[in-house]
């Protein structure tokens, strides 16, 4: 809740901001403190999901609060591999795996380019985690796949485009969508420099046109199949780094 004091001024006794600090700190010490002891310092493996592409849309100052989150929340990891003395000294996460998400908003002749940069943003939690002998992989993915490939032809050019269902409210220019409606469209393609994207995120007025939210695909059911299971992007590919030794 954003209040209109200064973020270093301090907040004099009996006022909102006293109340909400006291709560936070109170927040802190009997919800987030028992449950990494409990259940965060016992991992030894870690998917981090990452929404790359909202910060990107925001602005540098966004992208930049991103890579500022990331740095703390990864500062508490233990990383590095474990031994026959993890179960006395404790686990370690030998394995993360860094994921962009919401890979289908993009043609996948993107996706290395959303990899590089989310790698860039993550750069030095990846550095501290092999040295200290952890797998890193960074992946672009999508739980759910809401969009389709496409191509169109134009002036003799290959025009890569996607195509789905924008969300109810979504606006690209004058056009407000239903959420009915399908439409193809060219997303655009993010910076081949993961450090230009970084500095200068994307233009806010073309951000609305790069990045849709789609409504997830309606599924039919069949006989044979009454739940088929919905599309994804990579997710095979996070479980085998994840735990594909684990079943072998």
């Amino acid at each position: 809740m954003p209040l209109p004091v200064a973020a270093d001024a301090p907040a004099s006794k009996g006022s909102l901001g006293a109340m909400m600090a006291r709560r936070y700190d109170s927040y802190r010490a009997h919800v987030v403190k028992p449950f990494f002891r409990d259940h965060f310092a016992r991992l030894d493996r870690q998917v981090v999901l990452v929404d790359a592409l909202s910060a990107l849309n925001a602005g540098p100052a966004a992208v930049a609060d991103l890579g500022r989150a990331l740095e703390a929340v990864l500062a508490s990891f233990r990383p590095g591999a474990n031994s026959w003395l993890s179960s006395v000294l404790g686990r370690r996460i030998d394995r993360i795996a860094f994921c962009a998400t919401k890979a289908d908003h993009l043609h996948h002749t993107s996706h290395d380019r959303l990899e590089a940069i989310l790698g860039r943003l993550t750069q030095r939690a990846i550095q501290r985690a092999q040295f200290a002998g952890a797998q890193v992989r960074v992946l672009a993915i999508a739980a759910v796949r809401s969009t389709r490939e496409a191509e169109r032809r134009e002036r003799g050019e290959r025009l890569p485009l996607i195509v789905g269902v924008p969300m109810k409210g979504e606006r690209v220019g004058t056009t407000l969508f239903d959420g009915e409606r399908e439409v193809a469209f060219f997303p655009g393609d993010l910076p081949a420099d993961p450090d230009r994207a970084i500095a200068a995120g994307i233009d806010p007025g073309e951000a609305a046109y790069r990045f849709l939210k789609f409504r997830p695909p309606r599924m039919t059911p069949l006989a044979s199949e009454p739940c088929p299971p919905f599309a994804h992007i990579r997710l095979d590919r996070v479980l085998d780094f994840l735990i594909g030794d684990r079943m072998t």
